[in-house]
């Protein structure tokens, strides 16, 4: 987590690690119950076994709650990603992106609540928070651009080039990779947000999905053997 967040809740921060886990689960489970406007402070003190008293002594405010969670899951969740990103070994440009598709539902199915937090927060912010909201996503899909993806996830060493036909390059390759991923991605993202779909299912029908598309973009940007 980032330096600065820590800094404005020093007396959270000051707490032993079980009591600040057993805050941070209930609340979150509050609020992906019941919305950031129905959620219970009440409900989340009784729940982590501290007065309301105290809960406002750590964040001041139910909306200092909601974005120190904001900022928690995020970085919890990247930081697990990016560990396991590290361990992926596949040596198939291809196989490496339905890999990392993989490893996302991985931890979606492992941090389900933490997921479906952030995934709300990001799609839905919350009136109360739309400005710091606004924000806080603006400052992560700049940090995880093009430059992040390129080292990262569409590895262009990975493209076997001395196969590819003759009027297709490399960097083709990989911008219509990215371009079929971050559509899919949109599609089911827009489909959780309207409720036609669950968070558990997102990842696994658009899994299915690329593994189609990207069948035709390797079979056909390579040499017939």
């Amino acid at each position: 987590m980032k330096l600065e967040v820590l800094t404005l809740y020093p007396a959270f921060e000051k707490q032993p690690q079980e009591k600040k886990d057993l805050i941070i689960k209930v609340a979150i489970e509050e609020f992906v119950k019941n919305g950031y406007e129905k959620a219970s402070t009440d409900v989340i003190t009784r729940r982590a076994g501290i007065s309301k008293g105290i809960l406002f002594h750590y964040f001041k405010s139910k909306k200092n709650l909601y974005l120190y969670l904001v900022n928690y899951v995020k970085d919890f969740l990247t930081e697990i990603a990016m560990t396991k990103l590290k361990k992926i070994q596949s040596d198939d440009f291809f196989e490496r992106i339905k890999e990392i598709v993989l490893l996302k539902q991985e931890i979606m199915i492992q941090y389900l609540q933490e997921t479906q937090f952030i995934t709300d927060a990001f799609l839905n912010p919350p009136v109360a928070v739309k400005a710091e909201m606004e924000k806080i996503i603006k400052e992560y899909y700049e940090a995880y651009q093009e430059d992040f993806l390129l080292e990262h996830v569409y590895i262009k060493e990975l493209i076997q080039t001395e196969k590819l036909r003759e009027d297709i390059s490399a960097d083709t390759v990989i911008r219509m990779t990215m371009c079929i991923v971050d559509q899919l991605s949109n599609k089911y993202l827009a489909l959780y947000k309207i409720k036609q779909i669950d968070i558990m299912d997102t990842t696994e029908f658009m899994l299915r999905e690329l593994n189609e598309y990207l069948k035709i973009v390797k079979y056909g940007i390579y040499k017939p053997e």
